[in-house]
């Protein structure tokens, strides 16, 4: 007795023919372009607003050694100042190893005794309700050698790199989707060049454009899907990897993967979702793409 399942027709456009397979392959290594690019857009966002808030929590008032003056008298001049001053809620006094511990990376650690190092006071402000920075200038310069440095131009230097780095990662990532839509449109048209025979028949029965897209659109639907998820499952291997190249709390890149795959809930949720993001996208422009190209393709058939 023969099965049911044997009399069942086959699909038009198998799983397995060769145009599928490249074009599983060109969608799965744009996915994963596009998950890295997410990473990294995210991960410098992060950064560049962690820093940016560390600035504007802080400012730090250097005190020069001059040669009329007691340097250690103008220090305790400058946090007097300071301490009275509306706005600020905490005053650190750098002492002078302190200040050449941040020149050992440009000097090093040796013949520093002779150096005139300024002295450093560490200033922390209300961010609700900051010190007029101008007035606070004026005061300052009745201590002799005093500087007062906001982290003003810093901060502006970050927020230009951000911004330059963040249309450089939408840039590549709009390269990615308009790369994608091609690499569709012409395995389309190679799916169904090799298939013509068989659209040839079922229009010679009188199936309809709309029923034979149906029909082979299915098979572009599963491929963005796989490739998608491929790509972005690709994605979190690269910087789960990368997580377990450097020890916790050092720095780097190892600790940035590490904050992108297991930062707290309300950071993570976001992070998953920019990348969960990228199979829908590839799916869409898969489905999408190929209904244009076939509904045109099958247009100039007849």
């Amino acid at each position: 007795m023969t099965s049911t399942s044997s009399n069942r027709p086959g699909a038009i456009i198998p799983a397995n023919i060769g145009a599928l397979r490249s074009l599983t392959v060109a969608m799965t290594v744009m996915c994963y372009l596009a998950c890295l690019a997410i990473g990294a857009l995210v991960l410098t966002n992060r950064a560049v607003s962690s820093w940016t808030s560390g600035l504007s929590r802080e400012v730090t008032v250097q005190v020069r050694q001059t040669k009329d003056a007691d340097v250690d008298a103008e220090v305790a001049k400058a946090q007097e100042i300071l301490q009275d001053f509306p706005g600020i809620v905490a005053v650190t006094v750098l002492d002078r190893e302190a200040g050449a511990k941040l020149l050992e990376p440009w000097l090093g650690s040796r013949n520093l005794e002779d150096l005139p190092i300024p002295r450093l006071i560490r200033v922390a402000v209300d961010e609700a309700a900051p010190p007029d920075y101008g007035a606070l200038g004026a005061a300052l310069e009745s201590v002799k050698g005093a500087n007062l440095d906001t982290h003003r131009r810093w901060q502006s230097e970050l927020t230009r790199m951000a911004r330059a780095l963040s249309v450089l990662a939408y840039t590549v990532l709009t390269l990615i989707a308009v790369s994608s839509v091609a690499i569709v449109v012409f395995g389309t048209r190679a799916v169904l060049q090799a298939h013509r025979p068989i659209v040839d028949l079922l229009h010679l029965v009188g199936a309809r454009d709309g029923y034979i897209a149906r029909q082979i659109d299915g098979r572009f639907l599963k491929t963005g899907l796989f490739a998608g998820l491929l790509g972005m499952g690709l994605g979190l291997v690269t910087f789960f990897l990368l997580s377990l190249t450097g020890p916790s709390g050092g720095g780097g890149l190892a600790d940035a993967s590490r904050s992108l795959l297991f930062a707290p809930p309300e950071s993570a949720s976001l992070s998953y979702a920019l990348l969960l993001a990228v199979p829908v996208m590839a799916t869409l422009i898969s489905l999408v793409t190929s209904r244009v190209t076939l509904m045109r393709m099958l247009g100039d058939v007849l």
